[in-house]
């Protein structure tokens, strides 16, 4: 499959929920239905809530502002994982794919066909409609 992955400045514009230029739907479409897209989200999650660090800057006392990371980090995670799909769905959606196009590849496949189904997606998907 030839896939291109985004360098680690346009890695991050997709972790803060970016959209990539079309030459990386293929392996957008495999991040999102990948066997390890929960953990490739918690990923993504982290550096989204790595804002929390800020916190450390301010001039209180350091068990204090330790408590707000942590506090502030694992409520994050929890929304984070709470909305799961729903996180995944929107991102395929902004990359031009269909509604309910992860949830159908991660059901209907085991994991040696993941790839392959991902790929047969993102070929006809690709694909401009005769005018």
């Amino acid at each position: 499959m030839g896939r291109s992955r985004p360098g680690p400045i346009r890695w991050l514009w997709y972790a803060v929920g970016g959209r990539l230029p079309d030459e990386y739907r293929e392996w957008v479409l495999y991040d999102l239905t990948a066997p390890t897209w929960v953990l490739r989200h918690l990923c993504r999650a982290m550096v989204q809530h790595s804002v929390w660090l800020l916190l450390l800057l301010l001039p209180i006392p350091l068990t204090l502002r330790i408590w707000m990371v942590v506090t502030g980090v694992s409520v994050g995670l929890f929304f984070s994982l709470a909305f799961i799909e729903d996180a995944s769905e929107r991102r395929l959606i902004r990359q031009g794919f269909p509604v309910g196009l992860n949830r159908k590849i991660r059901e209907e496949s085991s994991g040696a066909q993941r790839s392959e189904l991902a790929a047969m997606y993102a070929a006809y998907y690709t694909t401009e409609p005769d005018v």
